[in-house]
């Protein structure tokens, strides 16, 4: 399947929510507590239900990538462990790379934001530097949405500084590309659903 294929069953996806129905009620419908991780978790396990429902693929959560082949040595200090990835089930070729990570106005929020996208750049080049499409959907209560989130984004075409001075290039744009999605959630702590899956980029 193409890259332009894969990219349009996940809007498609998120738009209409069919897998989101079936296999994850309790986020489209019943509501789950907003407890600990308990959104991450959901969230996280139906973006990589997304992948195992498309023919060809396989998908697997929270797995960590290191670099096989030395591209930067030493020089990554942080574990990245990517909360979702695809492979291509011929080949096991990795397709897509993908974070699910929570927002709120504050600081910190906006460092973990920053801090989850420079960690999807690093998974994209251990993974090869070449795979087809990353994914970062970001997920908050309605009405609160990130300043500057086109500055985040942007890390995808124009790389990072890791704190020991290694620039970490950009995307391939000839190879790859890449969504960014709000997942807006509605209701209080004690039940919350998601619904509403809009594309920023």
């Amino acid at each position: 399947m193409a890259k332009g294929e894969i990219k349009e069953w996940i809007i498609q996806e998120f738009k209409n929510g069919n897998i989101r129905d079936n296999w994850f009620p309790m986020l489209s419908v019943s509501g789950v507590p907003d407890y600990s991780e308990t959104v991450h978790s959901i969230g996280l396990n139906y973006i990589t239900e997304i992948g195992r429902q498309l023919d060809g693929y396989i998908a697997v959560s929270e797995y960590p990538v290191y670099s096989i082949n030395g591209r930067f040595g030493h020089s990554i200090t942080r574990e990245v462990r990517p909360d979702s990835i695809w492979y291509n089930k011929e080949d096991l070729k990795p397709v897509l790379v993908s974070e699910f990570e929570r927002f709120e106005n504050s600081k910190a929020k906006n460092d973990k934001l920053r801090e989850k996208i420079e960690n999807l750049l690093i998974a994209y080049h251990q993974l090869g530097g070449n795979l087809p499409i990353i994914l970062f959907v970001y997920w908050s209560h309605s009405g609160i949405v990130p300043k500057n989130i086109e500055k985040y984004i942007s890390i995808f075409d124009e790389g990072f500084r890791l704190p020991n001075g290694t620039y970490i290039n950009g995307i391939n744009s000839f190879e790859s590309d890449y969504l960014v999605f709000q997942a807006v959630a509605k209701g209080n702590k004690e039940k919350i659903t998601i619904n509403q899956w809009i594309q920023v980029k």
